[in-house]
């Protein structure tokens, strides 16, 4: 494989980075995504006669097509295709409500649908890792197919994010809390327990019948708060947001002084409402990676080369070659590794923090 730290002209003269040769080529993905908020707005940026119909015969209807091959992911440089995007046609709540039985039946027609296509590599965007056990349902179900959830990456940049948000901000985490919410999730729990070895101050805040489990869990750590109140919000300086909720749950009287948001969740858990009441509050758009390189062939609901962190890191599994299922609960010693690949790309993938709703911020985190 070609040094990633050369520049893009030095990458194309010395080496390929994927390769031809069969023997050392590099692995071939799909990622699966699904609608998140509207099934007319989310379906019809893949296909532009859904635009046209009604959300109430739409969300009827989705569930009775098969997994759709929609977006080519390619590789500019070499204009080289590396992988390709599947849309499940199930909205969240779909994913939520429906019997399990149906839906992993049409998730493994997916996997099946990704190695005909021949890919090795299956990422999991949105819900699809949520109700899938972080994905360790859908191992073996497809012999040769490798499950990646994204939620080591989508852990490490929020860890990445919050130093650089520190360091804008000049803030000291021995001076304030941050809040989790959603820490008994796979991506806030990651995230807190590497926290922890930075003896940073940390509000948990998870649904009453994850309380339990998240106080044994946490059980080593004095420096904490359990709760499921999410009027202990009030107390944090940085909140990262990291639930499989559906709803936006954050509201602004729940929030600090010049809090700051980090909201991970898709569908988002945060209104734009918020800013309208509270200017002395930052919202950023979580998990969010500049891919100059890559072009994914549809629109995902992002600016063009952008990608989510849990797309990101399929693209680095398959640059990698790595063919292991990444599923379940992130420890911290996989979430350090996957920052530690996602900075040998610096050239390739860079952490964007300057967003929020959409819009740009400015280097200072505000309105542009």
């Amino acid at each position: 494989m070609a040094n990633p730290f050369y520049s893009w002209q030095k990458l194309l003269s010395r080496g390929r980075l994927w390769k031809n040769e069969k023997e050392n080529s590099n692995a071939k993905f799909v990622f699966l995504i699904h609608p998140r908020v509207s099934a007319r707005e989310d379906m019809g940026r893949a296909f532009w006669l859904f635009k046209y119909f009604p959300e109430k015969i739409l969300v009827r209807l989705i569930p009775f097509l098969p997994p759709i091959v929609r977006g080519k992911v390619f590789f500019l440089p070499e204009k080289k295709l590396v992988g390709w995007i599947i849309v499940v046609p199930l909205t969240a709540e779909q994913f939520l409500s429906f019997p399990k039985n149906f839906i992993l039946k049409k998730l493994i027609h997916a996997l099946e649908k990704a190695k005909k296509l021949g890919a090795k590599i299956v990422g999991l965007g949105e819900f699809v890792a949520s109700v899938t056990k972080g994905g360790g349902e859908l191992v073996g179900k497809v012999p040769g197919i490798f499950i990646d959830n994204g939620k080591a990456l989508t852990a490490a940049v929020t860890l990445k994010a919050i130093e650089q948000i520190c360091e804008i901000k000049k803030i000291n985490l021995t001076d304030e809390k941050i809040a989790i919410v959603g820490a008994g999730g796979s991506i806030g729990r990651g995230i807190a327990l590497c926290l922890t070895e930075e003896n940073i101050p940390l509000i948990l805040i998870e649904k009453p019948k994850k309380i339990s489990e998240l106080e044994e869990i946490f059980s080593f750590y004095k420096k904490k708060i359990i709760t499921s109140d999410m009027s202990a919000l009030k107390e944090a300086k940085i909140v990262v947001v990291a639930t499989a909720a559906t709803e936006q749950i954050i509201k602004s009287e729940f929030l600090k002084e010049n809090a700051i948001v980090y909201d991970l969740a898709q569908p988002r858990n945060t209104s734009s409402d918020i800013l309208k009441k509270r200017s002395d509050v930052i919202i950023i758009d979580g998990g969010i990676i500049d891919t100059p390189v890559f072009d994914f062939g549809m629109d995902i609901g992002l600016k063009k080369h952008q990608a989510y962190a849990c797309l990101t890191e399929s693209l680095i599994c398959a640059l990698e070659n790595l063919n292991e299922n990444l599923v379940g609960y992130p420890t911290p010693k996989d979430i350090k590794k996957m920052l530690s690949l996602f900075e040998r790309y610096q050239n390739y993938f860079k952490l964007n923090i300057f967003q929020s709703f959409g819009k740009p911020l400015n280097e200072k985190l505000e309105p542009i």
